[in-house]
């Protein structure tokens, strides 16, 4: 099989130069793009533009936990055009973009560029948190030059200790990104791979260790002086250890919780895999009878079983044609993740006969994809917004596992399976990242009208949604609302970013079971006896599960009661509260 396709490609090799060199980089630096104005989402989205806009009303636990990102964002609404959600969130779509250019550029190194391109490509397409989400996107950006910088400090004979320095700055500053990712440092495990399969001095590693440690304590303490400067050191210790209250109220967020969801996540996608066993089994006995006869009718044959088993799986719906929501694309990543973790050990064990730095390569891909999905309760999520590295370097580990293998006819059994994935996850992933937005539309419903709302410019998103929303922002406007402060509750966080309304409590999402019901009652008890305890409440109708939604809702109605509001507006989505004038 390797032999045919090396002489069906060789034709174009003569294009492979001017291609790596000019156009999948432009490609990779546009492509993020795609989309960037469809959707209007209310929760997680704008969630994230209003703690931006208004960093200084956050909660302390939120503010300290995702410090740089909101500073980062903060300084972003400065930029211009950047006061719109559009200007915003295409300035966001190219931190995406340097994490794919900066991957492949540093891997260029290794392995061709074409190949490289394509493990770009799929990591882009299938990105699926919102773009504005900048603990997200600037998390993988420190955590991918963490990975490039430590990989050329252990690989480097000049220099190696600057490299490995920058290194632990960019970890650093990843914890002050999102806390949870202190967890990266697990990265230095590749560090003490490197030193032991090439058999350096104890001392040496240890060295370089201290370093990298070096450099993480750097990369966190100077942000950390200027956040205590500002804010005080009580307050950030406080502001940090609510992280770790979070659990009473959302048991997701738990250690256990957390990796209860992944196991999950995994044990799904095996279970989807299973019936692959047989069929490969299948493959191989059919090319060992015979072997080496009606090889190509054999090939066919087993190619037909493949379409068979896509059939199958879209029957199931382990593979969807849904490409505005996640389960397109799911399985077909997480079973080329899978398949990336077992070609990731074969690697790392040097069964491929491959150079040391061949086998630290595919030890760094298989802690990138163990490390990336810990601390968050999104199942396996984040590994799939984290593919610029790893999916590369799985894709070079396949070819270097068939060059292994040999030109034995059975081997095209896995072959073709494991290019089967790969076709499945590029062309599921190509349309997912066109018909996608997050939230907006999740259940199929067009995205064609234009809002008539001023920060929504050119924002395209369901009928439904632009009627709700211009219907709200002129009951603001007729109430002479739209200078008040607000309240919000319901899941609609965005409200407040949308119209530039002023949250009166630390949080425009107390609905959240992250966000206790104590903090959601004391924060009511101070505004009570505050210079302004009456802001306009804005309820979403739409309220989604949590645990203690409930608890919190009537706390609110006993609030609104309390202090004699005036119900100007009930829609079929909002609800709004003012104060009896």
């Amino acid at each position: 099989m390797l032999k045919n396709i090396r002489s069906y490609f060789y034709n174009f090799k003569k294009y492979q130069s001017p291609l790596e060199r000019y156009l999948f980089p432009v490609v990779l630096l546009f492509y993020p793009l795609i989309g960037v104005n469809q959707g209007l989402d209310i929760s997680d989205t704008m969630y994230s533009l209003t703690n931006y806009e208004f960093i200084e009303t956050l909660n302390p636990m939120w503010l300290f936990s995702t410090y740089l990102s909101n500073v980062f964002g903060a300084v972003i609404m400065h930029f211009p055009g950047a006061d719109t959600m559009l200007g915003f969130s295409i300035y966001c779509s190219f931190v995406t973009s340097i994490i794919a250019l900066v991957s492949y550029y540093f891997l260029k190194g290794f392995m061709p560029g074409w190949m490289i391109f394509i493990g770009e490509f799929i990591a882009e397409s299938i990105c699926f948190s919102p773009r504005v989400i900048l603990y997200n996107y600037l998390t993988y950006l420190f955590f991918t030059l963490g990975t490039v910088f430590l990989l050329l400090g252990i690989f480097a004979w000049k220099r190696q200790n600057l490299y490995l320095f920058v290194a632990g700055v960019c970890l650093g500053l990843s914890v002050m990104v999102r806390f949870p990712n202190i967890v990266e440092a697990a990265l230095i495990l590749v560090l003490w791979f490197y030193g032991c399969i090439t058999k350096d001095k104890l001392q040496e590693i240890l060295k370089r260790t201290g370093v990298c440690i070096l450099g993480f304590v750097a990369g966190f303490v100077v942000p950390f002086i200027f956040t205590v400067a500002k804010y005080g050191i009580s307050a950030y210790v406080s502001g940090i250890m609510g992280l770790f209250g979070m659990t009473e109220g959302a048991s997701d967020y738990s250690s256990g919780g957390m990796i209860g969801l992944i196991i999950e996540a995994y044990m799904t996608s095996i279970s989807n895999m299973v019936i692959m066993v047989p069929c490969v089994a299948a493959g191989i006995i059919m090319f060992l009878l015979l072997p080496e006869k009606y090889v190509m009718i054999k090939k066919i044959l087993f190619i037909c079983g493949i379409l068979v088993l896509t059939k199958y799986y879209f029957a199931t719906g382990v593979f969807t044609r849904n490409y505005y929501y996640y389960d397109s694309m799911f399985q077909a990543a997480m079973m080329f993740i899978i398949f990336g973790i077992i070609l990731s050990i074969i690697g790392s064990l040097g069964i491929l006969n491959g150079s040391r730095q061949e086998q630290t390569l595919a030890f760094t891909a298989l802690m990138l994809i163990l490390v990336t999905p810990i601390g968050s309760n999104n199942y396996t999520f984040p590994i799939l917004n984290n593919l610029f590295i790893i999916a590369p370097i799985v894709l070079w580990l396949f070819r270097r596992m068939m060059q292994r293998a040999g030109e034995a006819h059975f081997n095209f059994a896995w072959e073709a399976i494991f290019t089967f994935i790969l076709v499945v996850l590029f062309i599921q992933g190509a349309l997912f990242h066109f018909g996608y937005s997050f939230m907006d539309g999740a259940d199929g419903t067009k995205r064609d009208t234009l809002v008539n709302v001023e920060k929504a410019q050119n924002m395209v998103t369901t009928q439904y949604n632009a009627e709700t929303l211009e219907e709200l922002s002129g009951i603001l406007s007729e109430n002479d609302l739209l200078k008040t402060k607000v309240i919000l509750f319901g899941g609609i966080p965005g409200v407040s970013y949308l119209f530039d309304l002023y949250p009166a409590i630390d949080t425009v999402w107390p609905d959240l079971d992250s966000y206790s019901v104590d903090n959601f009652d004391n924060q009511l008890m101070e505004l009570s006896v505050s210079d302004e305890p009456t802001p306009t409440i804005i309820i979403g109708k739409d309220m989604a599960e949590y645990a203690n939604i409930g608890m919190k809702y009537d706390i609110l109605l006993d609030y609104i009661v309390n202090h004699d509001y005036n119900k100007v507006f009930e829609g079929d989505r909002f609800i709004v509260f003012a104060e009896n004038r």
